[in-house]
């Protein structure tokens, strides 16, 4: 991406300035997130580091440090996953409040979705193949994945489909939202209230720390490296096209194994 951008302005690698660089930098901090462009820009780093030790660029690695600096990547909430109990006493509140919320809930925590993926489903992406059901998900870039659903989860969603006055074997019913708003027949929810609903949850939960819909996908992904899942499973199962999206969740069991000594209360 660096190399195309000065050659955007009639460059070569030779001829970059250090003004080059922070003008790319600016380039990435409009167009992307910051913790995107501190990735990006840690590559470059070290890239334009290598060349100039190779001779083949001019500016020196002190100033590349200086201006092509990552911007501070902020905390972000969704990156916090919740506990067995805490999931378990979120279930139970929205179990006593509201059937859809509390199979939407279910779903998310048993299938690892994102908030859009949950907003698409229909009636009918749940499917059985011999003994296994499958749940259709349309992931980012359109992309389809059939996620296996535990009996638990499956059994949970006939009798919420049942409840809810439609029909699994119905052609018709099979095209409708599995989860409906309350705003319109037929009308799916939208992202905006998936996050209304996790938030409302977490509050009734008990829970203080930030929790929003993606934090309970890295609670899928990172109790599912804690089981020892390979890599590739998570990655699939997610629907991950860069196994390093994947890592994370095998660096956060790392991080949670380290600490396995508190879990221990044993007096000593």
């Amino acid at each position: 991406m660096f190399v195309k951008f000065v050659e955007g302005m009639g460059k070569g690698l030779s001829e970059i300035t250090a003004e080059d660089i922070s003008l790319y930098r600016e380039h990435l901090m409009k167009d992307y997130a910051p913790a995107t462009a501190a990735k990006k820009l840690a590559a470059l780093r070290r890239f334009l580091t290598f060349t100039y030790m190779g001779g083949a660029t001019a500016v020196n690695p002190e100033a590349i440090k200086f201006f092509a600096k990552s911007p501070r990547v902020m905390h972000d909430p969704s990156y916090n996953v919740l506990t067995e109990e805490e999931l378990s006493r979120m279930l139970s509140m929205a179990r006593a409040k509201s059937q859809r919320d509390y199979v939407m809930l279910a779903v998310m925590a048993g299938c690892g979705l994102r908030e859009a993926e949950v907003v698409a489903l229909k009636v009918g992406d749940f499917q059985e193949v011999g003994e296994q059901v499958f749940l259709r998900v349309r992931g980012k870039g359109n992309k389809v994945r059939n996620v296996p659903a535990s009996p638990e989860l499956w059994s949970l969603v006939q009798r919420y489909v049942m409840l809810s006055g439609r029909s699994l074997t119905s052609h018709a019913d099979a095209r409708k939202p599995l989860f409906v708003s309350r705003e319109g027949k037929n009308k799916p929810l939208t992202t905006r209230s998936v996050r209304y609903i996790v938030k409302k949850y977490v509050r009734a939960a008990g829970i203080t720390k930030a929790i929003s819909p993606h934090s309970i996908r890295h609670t899928v992904g990172t109790n599912m490296a804690v089981n020892e899942a390979p890599l590739l499973i998570i990655q699939q199962f997610l629907g991950h096209s860069d196994p390093k999206t994947t890592m994370r969740y095998i660096r956060r069991a790392e991080e949670i194994a380290s600490k396995a000594y508190k879990y221990n209360t044993l007096p000593l």
